[in-house]
């Protein structure tokens, strides 16, 4: 009685440890969404489970093993309640999952193997025949004192040929068919190799204790972010021609390494970045302490390098971001994606079910098309290049909402090269340079009788004066931008004075760099010609560089 006594309470726990492990359910969880940033990504799960009265075990799989664990987010329905939850890596899954397609693809390449070396011994076989041939023609003809004689010659060289033939034929058939298998059994051989690279792959699962007032269907939504995965704006910018607008293609490079397939989501592509733990800065002490004295020409030196690259910067105007106009197609990516301006940052949502692998390879999506206004000028600034470009100044900018990105640039029909679109530029204009024009010629010259050089006391007075020849060779009217520039002094005893008589009225005069700008209309076959004069007076003992 006392052995049944304690043999029945032992059955009865460990029937109960048996019921409750059998109560832990494995669900596989189904992607539904991702919302892309800049530097990472939150992906959105749903799971469909039923629970029973009281304590449940759920284990649901199909997650990413890349999870930032402390952005997990759970929720459910029917007044189900998650009283914890564990994350785990699950290294095996992957493994079992293609272990059948593994052995396929190894059969195959036994039974392309076992050919391939039938074929090796045929060709062996094949090659000792024609050695065996040529052998055995070569002593029948030599083996006789007086040799054959033409009939006998004739019967024995047509042997050769027709026995030659067959064997040469054999060969080339064989070589053949050896490539092809060969060529099989590479392509089985990586196959092999990519499935076993699945097998590496693995996979999160969630382990969650949740607790129901009545047995119960809930539906879990899980959500958590994941550092791998990113994407990138770019941009199509394409001109037909100087009388019609720009049409500009937002375009965007999506790259996730998650370890798991987006198969057919919804995708949204935003611009924010996540914080991790970025504060606000706050001002520490600035204590101030002198500087090495720098020479006066490395100084002067240093101060038309910065204002060279000043005015290129304003000059070269560098591309913007642009909100862009629906183009007049049947349709476009413009009726599946939708652009939310919030607080801090831009959403692209995309009303298409969309497929990105797990494996890195980059997967390119248009977003936007619009089109924009601009106005063509001509442009040069011989003092530092030469050559003419033609710009277009994209009109409206305020109405561009710009990302800071890369961008292709194309003219009637012509691929220019890659530019960059500069979203926190403070120009009043977006400028895109097409390429440079040898229609329209620049020539600058010193002039020797207008430039001089005196001493006044302990003083070196020079005077510099230039001439700009510009030459439209064109048959129709263009807008020409034209530049030049004097030094700016850094020192008293350094005196820079740009002689306004001499030179030519300009349209404006960026004092703080330096440079004139002139800018008009040249009809066509047109030539003007432009004057920049300037005076340097300094130390004799001085020596700059001019």
């Amino acid at each position: 009685m006392r052995s049944i006594r304690f043999f029945l309470p032992l059955v009865m726990l460990i029937a109960m440890t048996t019921a409750t492990a059998q109560e832990a359910k494995t669900i596989m969880s189904k992607l539904e969404e991702a919302t892309v940033f800049f530097k990472g990504a939150e992906l959105t799960y749903t799971a469909n489970a039923t629970v029973n009265k009281g304590d449940n075990e759920l284990l649901i799989e199909g997650l990413s093993p890349n999870v930032d664990k402390n952005s997990l987010k759970i929720k459910t329905t029917n007044n189900v309640v998650v009283s914890s939850f564990e994350f785990s890596i699950d290294y095996l899954s992957a493994t079992k999952a293609i272990a059948p397609t593994l052995k396929k693809i190894e059969d195959s390449i036994s039974v392309f193997q076992s050919a391939l070396d039938k074929v090796i011994i045929d060709i062996k076989v094949n090659t000792n025949m024609i050695t065996q041939l040529q052998e055995g023609i070569k002593k029948n003809i030599s083996g006789s004192e007086k040799g054959l004689g033409i009939d006998e010659l004739m019967k024995a060289m047509d042997y050769y040929k027709s026995k030659s033939e067959v064997l040469e034929m054999n060969q080339v058939t064989y070589n053949q068919k050896k490539r092809q298998i060969e060529e099989s059994i590479q392509k089985l051989r990586a196959h092999l190799n990519q499935e076993s690279g699945k097998g590496n792959k693995t996979s999160g699962v969630l382990k969650l204790k949740v607790t129901a007032l009545t047995a119960t269907p809930t539906k879990l939504t899980i959500s958590y972010y994941t550092p791998s995965a990113t994407w990138s704006p770019y941009y199509d910018i394409n001109i037909t021609s100087t009388d019609k607008p720009v049409a500009i293609i937002l375009k965007s490079k999506v790259v996730q390494t998650t370890g798991i397939d987006w198969e057919k989501i919804t995708l949204h592509l935003s611009t924010a970045t996540p914080s991790n733990g970025k504060i606000a800065p706050l001002f520490s002490v600035w204590f101030l302490a002198p500087l090495r004295p720098i020479p006066v020409a490395r100084e002067m030196k240093m101060a038309m390098q910065n204002s060279y690259s000043y005015d290129v910067q304003a000059s070269y105007a560098i591309v913007e971001e642009m909100e862009v106009a629906d183009m007049a197609s049947p349709i476009t990516m413009d009726d599946y994606v939708k652009a939310t301006e919030q607080a801090m940052n831009v959403v692209y949502s995309i009303d298409l079910p969309y497929t990105i692998p797990g494996n890195g390879k980059e997967q390119n999506i248009e977003l936007q098309r619009k089109e924009a206004a601009a106005e063509y000028k001509y442009y040069c600034a011989p003092k530092l290049d030469s050559e003419t470009y033609l710009l277009a100044e994209l009109l409206d900018r305020e109405k561009l909402e710009l990302l800071s990105a890369p961008a292709n640039l194309t003219y009637d029909g012509t691929y220019l090269g890659d530019t960059y679109v500069n979203a926190s530029s403070t120009q009043d204009k977006l400028s895109l340079t097409l390429g440079s024009d040898k229609r329209v010629t620049v020539k600058r010259e010193k002039m020797q009788d207008f430039s001089t050089t005196r001493f006044l006391g302990n003083d070196v007075i020079q005077i510099f004066t230039y001439k700009l020849t510009v030459k439209n060779n064109q048959n129709k009217r263009v807008m020409m931008v034209l530049k030049d520039q004097y030094p700016i002094s850094t020192q008293k005893s350094i005196e820079v004075t740009l002689l306004r008589k001499e030179t030519t009225p300009w349209s404006t005069n960026n004092e703080e760099v330096g440079v004139l700008t002139w800018e008009g209309e040249l009809a066509a076959g047109e030539t003007k010609t432009y004057q920049i004069s300037f005076s340097v007076k300094y130390p004799k003992d001085l020596n700059l560089n001019l």
